[in-house]
This record gives structure tokens, C-alpha cells and sequence, in this order.
């Protein structure tokens, strides 16, 4: 009997034993599901990109030119114009009239973005503005204002149809190619923005309410969401994980509504900008 009651004791002992294991277990991985490295602070030691020279084209050639100039973060670059793969090289020919959006990316992953005008030399050229929409219905507009060439113009959204109208109304939050073309067939392409009415304020309520939380982003767990660096520095991976819903982690006991997802997706589609 004394045999079988140090059995059952020790038994006990390594039952509460694996309880307490267990217990710490769950506590800490409340969160892991949504731990992220750092990321690395590309506002210290970033990526720095300037215009070195750009030549106009004659209307309707494809005769233009752009050379930039990428330095900062120690290593090598490769580009995007317009959301295109680009050579890695900062010269850029063959460029039609138009505005063109070059990003320059480190192979840390820090980037840079300018955007440069290739203006018609002898034809039509344009600038844009543009109104804000909200981030669940399209509100937003693009006004077009048109010089030189000749007259009437003509004006198109991305692939639609040309029309007389230079404003474009009930505009969803996004990015477009604006066309204008004047009478003698002359064209220049722009491209616009509109943004979205969510502010990182709002974002930032989001997440401090959610994700800011203790046993989370808190300050013991990285990123620290108390800072709002962090948060734009982590805007891609937050709508990741807040789109897939593994972000605040079921186990936490706390989720976001649709609502609240899509406002993170509007912010991070806007540039993820901070306060």
C-alpha cells in the first residue's frame, strides 16, 4: 500500500506538473500567432531617390527618357514604374507623355517613391486633382485640367471611353490612368490617386483597442503597437493578418468587424500613412 501511494503521488505531481506546462503554453501563445520580427527602420537609415535628368517627348513618340538616382540603406536597388517591374538600373527610356511613378526598393526591403512628369514637347499636357471617397462607397472625384495642343479635348478614364467631360465623378478610392487627347490625336497619360476618408486615427483606435493590448502588442511582444511607427512600419502584415482574421488571434477572446477590416485595407491601399 505505501508502494502504490508513492506511485499515485508522484503520478499527481507530474499531472499538475504538465497542468502548470500547459497553462504556460496557452498563455504565451495567445499571441505568437501574429508575432513579426521588427522591422528594420527605414526612416533612419532609408532610401533616398531624386530626378537626375528627364527628357520631354514629341507627341505622340515614344521618345522620352528619365534618370534617377537611388542612394541610402547600403545595398543594391531594383525599380517599379507604374506598378511595372523595371531593369535594376535608375535610367528609364522609350517613354511616352505621361506621369510615371518610379519606387525604388532596397534588397532590405526599404523603398522610395517619385513620381516625375514626361511632358509632350509639342502637344497636350495636363495636371489632375483629385477628391477623396469614402472607403465603403465611391464618392471620390478626378477634375482634369488641360494645356496647349489643340483644341477640343478629349478625356478617358483607364480603359473606358473618350468623352467631353474633364471630371470624373463617383470615383471608388484607388489608382487610375487618366488619357487626354486633343484634336490633332496628341495624348498624354496621367496617373491619379484617390484616396480614401480613413485617417490613421481612426486605425490607430483600431488597433490600440485590439492589438495594444497586455500579453499582445503591448510593449513584451514585438512589434509594439503603442507606437505608431511601428504600426506603419507593419501596415502590409497588419491588413494581412487582419483580412485573414488572425489578427487579433481567436484566442484572445477580442475580433474586428467588417467594418474595421476594411478601414485597415483602405488606410494601407491610401500609403499606410501615420498621424
Amino acid at each position: 500500500m505505501v508502494g502504490n501511494s508513492n506511485i499515485n503521488l508522484d503520478t499527481m505531481k507530474l499531472i499538475k506538473s504538465v497542468l502548470v506546462l500547459f497553462l504556460l503554453i496557452v498563455v504565451m501563445w495567445r499571441c505568437t500567432s501574429e508575432q513579426e520580427p521588427i522591422p528594420d527602420d527605414c526612416i533612419a537609415n532609408g532610401v533616398l531617390l531624386v530626378l537626375d535628368t528627364k527628357t520631354d517627348a514629341n507627341c505622340g513618340q515614344t521618345d522620352g527618357s528619365i534618370i534617377v538616382n537611388a542612394t541610402g540603406a547600403g545595398g543594391s536597388f531594383t525599380y517599379t514604374v507604374n506598378g511595372q517591374s523595371a531593369a535594376a538600373n535608375g535610367t528609364f527610356q522609350n517613354l511616352a507623355a505621361g506621369s510615371y511613378v518610379i519606387v525604388a526598393t532596397e534588397a532590405g526591403g526599404c523603398t522610395a517613391e517619385l513620381t516625375v512628369e514626361v511632358l509632350n514637347a509639342d502637344g497636350v499636357n495636363a495636371t489632375i486633382e483629385t477628391s477623396v471617397s469614402n472607403c465603403d462607397s465611391p464618392t471620390g472625384s478626378i477634375t482634369v485640367s488641360a494645356t496647349g495642343g489643340a483644341t477640343p479635348y478629349e478625356y478617358k478614364l483607364d480603359d473606358g471611353s473618350f468623352g467631353s467631360s474633364a471630371t470624373f465623378n463617383t470615383v471608388a478610392a484607388g489608382d487610375y490612368a487618366v488619357t487626354v487627347k486633343d484634336a490633332s490625336g496628341c495624348e498624354v497619360t496621367l496617373q491619379a490617386q484617390v484616396k480614401s476618408d480613413v485617417t490613421f486615427s481612426q486605425v490607430n483606435d483600431i488597433i490600440q483597442t485590439n492589438c495594444a493590448v497586455s500579453g499582445c502588442h503591448a510593449g513584451n511582444q514585438a512589434p509594439d503597437f503603442r507606437v505608431s511607427t511601428n504600426i506603419t512600419g507593419s501596415a502590409n502584415r497588419i491588413q494581412i493578418r487582419t483580412g485573414a482574421k488572425t489578427m487579433p488571434p481567436p484566442s484572445s477572446g477580442r475580433s474586428l468587424t467588417d467594418a474595421e477590416i476594411a478601414k485597415i485595407a483602405c488606410w494601407v491601399a491610401d500609403g499606410a500613412a501615420g498621424s
